[in-house]
């Protein structure tokens, strides 16, 4: 069945169809993604967890005064790195894997919505990060013997970072022909995480041109947003405009991908 044919077929179907139609398509395409990296599940958790709560560990075991503030940092940042091992590299060398065994070619030539592959696999990854999201904070109060807050808005806000995160995996393993080129460029990304946001300390110690450069990311305004539902849980002024910051942030990745993505091969 040709594009022409698709389109044309779809255009009869009303909304309500469609709209079922590729939640059922992404649906599928969710349950074969989570079988591969349920087959992988040991060393996917291992990924994620074991380095973040190593650091947790080693800070906690260091003889100074860490007040609850600080352990919340700490606490948040390897979440962050958590979320970005998984959302961004792990995703990005599965969907280079599905390149390299021509798999984008395949999925052009099938009569679905080009988003429902793509979901799919967002969906199975933001799957795979929740233990980790789970024994994170755990594992910190336990260590550093605080309370955290949990909310409805602080899991809101963490899963717009997992879709943030997922979308720049994304971008990286469709875009990239290499395995070379998919792991510089999550390396890359992992860098402006890692070192270009205040995971591990406070944007307020930093110089003034140092935090106008984080702000320009969407994971400081995450990170400020945790910490500070972390603490307290309140839906404070400061944390709405992080969650409208974030909020614009998706809409322009949606936006990018919708104009730039394609299945097809690029020449």
């Amino acid at each position: 069945m040709t594009d022409r044919f698709v389109a044309i077929d779809k255009g009869k179907k009303s909304l309500t169809s469609q709209f079922v139609e590729f939640w059922v398509e992404t649906l599928i395409f969710f349950k074969i993604q989570l079988k591969e990296f349920g087959s992988n599940a040991i060393v996917v958790a291992l990924f994620s967890m074991v380095i973040p709560s190593g650091v947790l560990v080693m800070i906690a075991l260091m003889p100074i005064n860490i007040t609850k503030e600080v352990a919340i940092i700490y606490i948040s940042g390897n979440i962050m790195t958590s979320i970005s091992n998984l959302c961004i590299t792990t995703l990005a060398q599965l969907l280079i894997g599905i390149r390299m065994r021509n798999g984008f070619e395949h999925l052009a030539t099938l009569p679905i919505s080009n988003y429902s592959p793509i979901i799919g696999t967002i969906m199975s990854a933001a799957i795979s990060t929740f233990p980790a999201l789970i024994i994170m904070p755990l594992v910190g109060m336990l260590l550093f013997n605080i309370t955290i807050k949990i909310s409805v808005w602080l899991v809101l806000v963490v899963c717009m970072c997992i879709v943030i995160m997922s979308g720049i995996g994304s971008i990286i393993g469709t875009f990239s022909e290499k395995y070379q080129t998919s792991y510089t460029l999550s390396m890359v990304a992992m860098f402006f995480v890692m070192f270009g946001t205040p995971v591990y300390y406070s944007m307020d110690s930093l110089p003034f041109v140092v935090q106008v450069f984080q702000r320009m990311l969407p994971f400081s305004y995450a990170l400020e947003a945790i910490r500070l539902l972390m603490v307290d849980g309140s839906l404070t002024e400061t944390v709405i405009i992080d969650i409208l910051v974030l909020t614009l942030f998706m809409m322009l990745s949606l936006l990018f991908t919708k104009k730039f993505f394609t299945w097809k091969k690029r020449r």
